[in-house]
Parts: C-alpha cells; sequence; structure tokens
C-alpha cells in the first residue's frame, strides 16, 4: 500500500486559514462533520457485515456480499476525499504551524494515524479480494470470514478518526487560542 501522508512541513504555505480564524473554525467544523458521515457509512457496514456473518441463506448471503462489496467501495471513495483535503490543506497547516514553534514534534502523531489508517485499508482490501470470487458455492464460513476482515476494517477505522480527532482538534484550538492572543 502507497503512502498515503507524505507531508513534509518545510516550504508550505499556510495554506487553509495562514491568519484567519473563520477559516480554522470552518476547517474544525468541516473535519467534524466529515468525520460524523464517515463514522455513520462505518456504522452501516458494520451492522451489514455482522448481518452477513449471522446469515444462514447462502443466496442472500450473496446478494448481501454484493451489495456490501459496492458500498465499501463508496465508502473508499468517500474516505479518499477526506484523506486528499486533509492531506494537501488542513495537516499541511498544522505541521507549517507547530514547526516554527519550540515544542516537541508533531510529525510521529500523524505517522501513527497514517499506519491506522494503512492498517483499516489492508483490511478493507482483504475484504474485496475475498467477494472478488464469491460463487453460490461458497460456503458459509468464506461470507463470515470475509465479514470479519470488513469489521476490523471499520474498527480501525473508527479508532482512526476518534485518535486524528484527540490529535486535531486541540491543535487547532491552539492555533485559534494563539490568534486571538496575537490580535488582541
Amino acid at each position: 500500500m502507497k503512502n498515503r501522508m507524505a507531508i513534509h512541513s518545510t516550504g508550505y504555505t499556510l495554506g487553509i486559514a495562514s491568519s484567519n480564524p473563520e477559516m480554522l473554525a470552518f476547517a474544525t467544523d468541516r473535519l467534524r462533520e466529515e468525520h460524523e458521515e464517515l463514522r455513520e457509512k462505518l456504522r452501516m457496514l458494520e451492522t451489514s457485515a455482522k448481518e452477513l456473518i449471522l446469515l444462514d441463506d447462502s443466496v442472500k448471503g450473496i446478494q448481501l456480499v454484493q451489495e456490501l462489496s459496492k458500498q465499501t467501495d463508496q465508502f473508499v471513495d468517500e474516505l479518499e476525499q477526506h484523506l486528499k483535503w486533509e492531506e494537501q490543506e488542513l495537516f499541511p497547516f498544522l505541521l507549517t504551524y507547530f514547526h516554527r514553534q519550540s515544542v516537541p514534534s508533531i510529525m510521529p502523531s500523524f505517522w501513527v494515524l497514517e499506519k491506522d489508517h494503512e492498517l483499516g485499508m489492508s483490511f478493507i482490501q482483504s475484504f474485496q479480494e475475498a467477494v472478488i470470487v464469491v460463487t453460490p458455492l461458497m460456503v458459509k464460513k468464506r461470507l463470515a470470514e470475509a465479514a470479519a476482515q470488513l469489521l476490523q476494517a471499520c474498527l480501525i477505522l473508527n479508532d482512526h478518526l476518534t485518535l486524528e480527532e484527540q490529535l486535531i482538534f486541540p491543535l487547532m484550538e491552539k492555533v485559534l487560542t494563539d490568534l486571538e492572543s496575537f490580535f488582541s
């Protein structure tokens, strides 16, 4: 899996906000809203994956796994759009801002987020590979194993969103506090 967060804090313009508290507040709200939308999709995927594990009817199981595969593809597309915004605007701004201060680097925290994301995506990829070969002769166990991969991805990615919020929201609050004290 390719490195998603190849971010370097030096030489990047401040992007979304440079010194605009309204843009920072907008970015914080956008992050919160997009995470909630992603969490809702993860809950739907998780519910369907659990249903698939418990399903005894193989014909219904194949129909459900095909629908689940489509929903997973849609989720991945939405997640990729979210990540693109984070990587192009939000994270470079924060890395640039905090790189200029005499505090420990926040870069290791971003690396942890990146690894979390990669792990979650690897489970989604395992699910997607497993459902490619779904046939009417496929046993319930194989369907359940594929669903378990997706369940694991849902758990990891949900935790990833929480960890990201625990890192980003306090940083954004610090920037806003700094701007308020600078302009007061």
